[in-house]
């Protein structure tokens, strides 16, 4: 699947004329599985490589890509991006990444978006809604804030948060079934701009689990917050 992803980002990043940014990010998330075995992050490692593609339409940074069909204070985009938590215990089969397309809605500080899984993974769909807005703090500090609600569909839900019959037959964990799920998102982001070319950002960001995700004997936090810090080099 990560094979299929990247094809597709190289495709798309060649189609039109290159205006990359590089460098290098570091992504701590908060433990809040119970016994995870491997990264959570949908690459699966906290040191990643920034590859960051801006055209007239197209974004692609990471494994996320986006295709502008309206710019503007008024924007709507196709969207590839991946999604979900990695999770692997001695009893819980290996949970990995999906892939989401779809579309996003933004009017002004507002943002709407939807995605459905094409990767045949969790076989559902995703929404979120998000209130934040870029503010000018000096000539090179900038402050991002936002909050949002995000939608779990039960089929994402089951997928990365429940337990099958047959692994609770392995006696680890209780079988674990439910329906759909509300997340509370918060994020914090400052942006310091060195110079023409470089920059560093810090992110914060802290997601508070529904009561039916929380209630998984897979989970053992209600919230937990993810820290990354990136270098950012414009070519």
């Amino acid at each position: 699947m990560k094979t299929i992803l990247l094809i597709i980002i190289l495709s798309l990043s060649f189609s039109v004329q290159a205006n990359f940014i590089g460098g290098i990010g570091y992504i701590q998330p908060g433990q809040y599985r119970v016994d995870n075995e491997i990264n959570p992050l949908p690459l699966g490692t906290s040191i990643v490589p920034m590859i960051f593609y801006r055209g007239e339409r197209l974004t692609v940074l990471g494994p996320n890509v986006s295709y502008a069909l309206l710019k503007g204070m008024f924007s709507v985009s196709v969207n590839l991006t991946a999604t979900g938590d990695r999770y692997e215990t001695e009893s819980i089969e290996m949970r990995d990444t999906a892939i989401n397309g779809g579309v996003s809605l933004r009017i002004m500080f507002l943002t709407l978006n939807y995605g459905s899984d094409i990767s045949n993974v969790y076989q559902g769909n995703t929404a979120n809604i998000n209130i934040g807005w870029r503010f000018k703090i000096s000539e090179n500090l900038f402050f991002s804030p936002s909050v949002g609600k995000e939608f779990l569909n039960q089929g994402f839900v089951n997928f990365y948060y429940g337990v099958s019959d047959k692994e609770a037959s392995l006696g680890r964990f209780t079988s674990y079934k439910v329906g759909n799920a509300v997340n509370d998102n918060y994020r914090a982001g400052i942006t310091y701009v060195l110079n023409e070319r470089n920059s560093f950002v810090v992110n914060y960001s802290y997601k508070v689990f529904d009561n039916v995700i929380f209630d998984s004997p897979t989970i053992n936090e209600r919230a937990y917050g993810t820290t990354s810090l990136f270098w950012n080099y414009k070519f």
